[in-house]
């Protein structure tokens, strides 16, 4: 392996201790990732190295959700099979995953490469403190809604905040934690709503 190899590796890798950092918070990993990447000299890379650099987020999340989420698809099964009202939040919570994944799903298909590219630091700078804002702003704000509360509606909305973030600069955790806080969800059901809707995404 030769030098610029060597020095192209380092930077891959300082890219995914970016990406690993900033996207348990939210502050924007993938304004944050395209911040690096300029500083770095790397240039755009495009929504397949999103993807790429996403992985072992995902897989971090999977592991730390590991018990809700068999717990959910276990209920929602038991429910699908008996009815039983028990498990009828939980087949519901993964049918409001579903709903909220649509609106990012769709504008991710639809404008692919797109996004990402062509974004100015200016933009993406911008993006954070929008998002900064959005946050300071919500706060103080508590909710009273949990799992079992939750309707098509909020799950819509949480969707179209996700969608948002796929803007560069914007917070993909900061936009659906701040739209499911303003549906009115408590805030740890916000938070887990939110990391759960990164899972399909």
């Amino acid at each position: 392996m030769g030098e610029l190899d060597i020095l192209y590796t380092l930077k891959m890798i300082i890219i995914g201790l970016v990406q690993g950092f900033t996207e348990p918070i939210p502050v924007s990993s993938s304004g944050h990732v395209m911040i690096a990447s300029e500083i770095l000299g790397i240039g755009e890379q495009g929504f397949t190295f999103a993807i790429l650099t996403n992985t072992a987020s995902l897989l971090a999340i999977l592991y730390i959700y590991r018990k809700d989420i068999f717990r959910l698809m276990n209920n929602s099964v038991a429910y699908l099979k008996t009815k039983n009202s028990r498990y009828k939040s939980d087949f519901y919570f993964i049918c409001f995953i579903v709903i909220g994944t649509i609106p990012a799903g769709v504008l991710g298909i639809l404008l692919n490469d797109f996004i990402g590219k062509n974004v100015s630091m200016t933009t993406i700078a911008l993006m954070l403190f929008v998002t900064g804002i959005a946050l300071w702003l919500i706060r103080n704000m508590k909710g009273t809604k949990d799992e079992s509360d939750l309707s098509i509606k909020d799950a819509f909305i949480v969707g179209l905040g996700q969608a948002v973030a796929l803007t560069p600069g914007i917070s993909r955790s900061g936009a659906t934690i701040i739209s499911s806080i303003a549906v009115g969800m408590k805030q740890d059901t916000a938070l887990r709503f939110s990391f759960m809707l990164y899972i399909p995404v």
